[in-house]
């Protein structure tokens, strides 16, 4: 939908064959992002993790970006206090072996770890650019300065409500300023 609105999207896949934990720190996955993405400033979009890794780029490299667009992500901190990492490992092994998603137990584990880690919250203080927010119907959060806008959808609210997120996202882009 998007794209046939005349949006060029830009697909990330994440790399799921980081060597370590601290290779799935938000942070670090941001500048991966900025690494791989053919452009010197665009509007990021993310969903989930993915919004996680957005906030994180938008709060250390704004200068970079246009816009952030959060699709049920980036509002609320994850609380993995006391949970140790093998645990995580053993939560989703084998969650991801009958589906297409390139997905391993250590790779979500380690990237779950990483949201825990560094706090989303903690750099709501240093965005400074727009913001869409679309959440889910039971989503209890918010980023200052975005613009919110809530969904009768599940946490996938792009799988559960696609011509309505297109939609809210469709219109934001076009208040965007012209020239960045």
């Amino acid at each position: 939908m998007l794209t046939d609105a005349g949006v060029r999207l830009i697909p990330v896949a994440p790399p799921w064959d980081r060597p370590t934990p601290d290779d799935y720190l938000p942070s670090r996955l941001a500048e991966y992002v900025l690494d791989v993405v053919p452009v010197d400033r665009f509007v990021f979009m993310g969903f989930s993790w993915g919004g996680s890794i957005g906030v994180q780029l938008a709060a250390d490299h704004p200068e970079r970006l246009d816009g952030l667009i959060l699709l049920d992500a980036g509002y609320r901190d994850l609380d993995l206090e006391g949970v140790p990492l093998e645990a995580l490992v053993e939560f989703f092994d084998g969650q991801y072996e009958d589906s297409a998603a390139p997905w391993s137990s250590r790779a979500a584990a380690w990237a779950l770890r990483g949201v825990a880690t560094e706090k989303q919250t903690a750099t709501h203080d240093r965005l400074r650019l727009p913001i869409l927010l679309v959440l889910a119907r039971d989503a209890e959060g918010t980023v200052p300065t975005a613009e919110v806008h809530r969904l009768d959808a599940g946490h996938d609210v792009i799988g559960d409500q696609p011509a309505e997120t297109a939609r809210l996202v469709l219109e934001w882009l076009a208040r965007l300023p012209a020239d960045g």
